[in-house]
């Protein structure tokens, strides 16, 4: 099995039966992170961790792209895409505790949680109206109400080539789920917090994966988006955790 990373949360998982794509988004204007959405036609499945405009708003683009799109989706997302004109012929709604076989991989749903988001002061505003790209600013908000989370973030196992991967779309865990652990990868979207460190040092131990890659530590939406300093947990867990590369193949 084979990753590739999209950018944001955009992760490719390919082995020799198929291939799947999670979370696909294309970069705002003044983003340094070269993704066109061309990039996210062929594909025949896609699956969404959760309903905010980087993992969701671009998918009605997608799908008229490429009509025949399947896109796999918890009950939130599935609703607010039916509301943006995506035809039900292109929406399959899973639930936690699902397993589905799409292209030979096994994909297992589990219930995870969103990061806990840092608050928005004036300082943060002020720097946000401050940089070059604050002409984003309207179109963020006005996406962010529209695109809501609502409690519904998934948790994927991957299963195919005797390999598996936990994939998450928010860095978060909840206490009453059981998460599977020791897998051969975890995919950790390092973001979200006022300090990712140490919810990620939380996960990371409960998880116990042999692997890490880092993915959502990019500027995509500018000027909401700062890259992430990586350095604390690559200090860490050295050569067993790496930041993933624009459309680098990582093999599983």
């Amino acid at each position: 099995m084979k990753a590739v990373w999209h950018g944001t949360a955009g992760v490719e998982l390919i082995h020799e039966q198929g291939r799947l794509l999670f979370d696909p988004f294309v970069p705002l204007r003044g983003s340094p992170v070269d993704v066109k959405i061309g990039e996210f036609d062929g594909f025949s499945d896609i699956f969404v961790t959760h309903c905010h405009i980087d993992h969701v708003a671009d998918l009605p683009r997608i799908v008229k792209r490429n009509p025949d799109v399947m896109i796999y989706c918890t009950g939130t997302p599935y609703r607010t895409l039916l509301k943006k004109s995506v035809p039900a012929r292109n929406l399959t709604r899973i639930d936690y505790g699902q397993e589905l076989r799409v292209k030979g991989f096994t994909v297992r749903v589990y219930h995870g949680k969103h990061a806990v988001l840092p608050r928005v002061d004036l300082a943060r505003v002020r720097s946000w109206l401050g940089s070059p790209a604050r002409g984003n600013i309207p179109r963020i908000a006005a996406e962010f109400l529209t695109y809501r989370e609502n409690d519904e973030t998934a948790f994927y196992l991957i299963e195919a080539d005797g390999k598996t991967i936990s994939l998450m779309g928010s860095m978060n865990l909840r206490g009453d789920v059981d998460y599977p652990s020791g897998s051969d990868l975890l995919v950790l979207p390092y973001n979200g917090w006022e300090d990712n460190f140490p919810p990620a040092l939380r996960i990371v131990e409960r998880l116990a994966p042999k692997r890490i890659l880092l993915d959502h530590y990019d500027d995509t939406f500018p000027p909401v988006s700062p890259f992430v300093d990586l350095s604390p947990i690559l200090r860490q867990y050295g050569d067993r955790v790496a930041p993933m590369i624009l459309r680098k193949v990582e093999e599983i």
